[in-house]
């Protein structure tokens, strides 16, 4: 085996500053709470996790994309399908990131676009089945087989194998298809649930008649406290 670091400055099989695609996630027990559809919730990659991306086995190790939320992807773009010259396909962007021991998790904003109302359609249906990350890798380490062993007809076993310790985070997509089950998109929400208005309807006539009341008092010049 032999393994190195590829840097854009040293560049691997990746190349020198390649953009690479990962399809990165399985969306499954979505809850719905009505149109129109508002925020989606999910892992977005699995952290030390071994996804065969088909010339070679990938990981992103843990925590290799915090430096990028941070900063530059702190609202990086949600898509559809990767087309990222298309501007019909912004589906939203991303409002909080967590780095957990499982993966990156995010929370998007769905905008009122067709296509995003579509899309969120879709999650709701079950029909839309997966999150992919685009990134730019910056460091990563590749362990590389041997050149007669190298044949990825014959299985990961037989392939290169890169961990990527340090990645930008460009945007991330729904796609049709994931590549790791560990990864879940756990809701989509409509806006309703974010309105005082709209939970009105759902809570119990003591809890508006208080609203109420308290409304009241402060418009007389008063005050109350939770």
């Amino acid at each position: 085996m032999i393994t190195f670091h590829a840097t854009p400055s040293k560049p691997g099989p990746d190349g020198n500053g390649e953009a690479r695609r990962m399809w990165a996630a399985e969306l499954r027990d979505v809850q719905t709470t009505g149109r129109p559809y508002r925020y989606l919730e999910g892992r977005a990659v699995p952290y030390d996790v071994a996804g065969d991306i088909g010339w070679y086995v990938e990981t992103h190790a843990f925590g290799s994309l915090k430096k990028s939320t941070r900063e530059g992807a702190k609202n990086a773009p949600l898509l559809l399908g990767h087309a990222n010259r298309d501007m019909q396909a912004i589906a939203g962007h991303a409002e909080e990131w967590r780095h957990e021991a499982d993966g990156l998790h995010g929370v998007w904003k769905l905008n009122d676009s067709e296509g995003a109302q579509r899309a969120g359609q879709l999650v709701d249906g079950g029909d839309l089945a997966g999150l992919s990350i685009g990134f730019q890798p910056i460091l990563s380490t590749w362990d590389l087989v041997d050149f007669d062993e190298w044949d990825p007809d014959l299985g990961p076993d037989h392939k290169d194998r890169v961990t990527r310790l340090e990645s930008r985070l460009l945007e991330v997509s729904l796609v049709p298809t994931p590549a790791f089950a560990e990864a879940a998109v756990t809701a989509i929400r409509a806006a309703t649930v974010y309105t005082r208005a709209a939970r009105l309807p759902y809570l119990g006539e003591l809890e508006v008649d208080a609203w109420r009341a308290r409304a009241a008092m402060v418009r007389a010049g008063g005050h109350f406290t939770r």
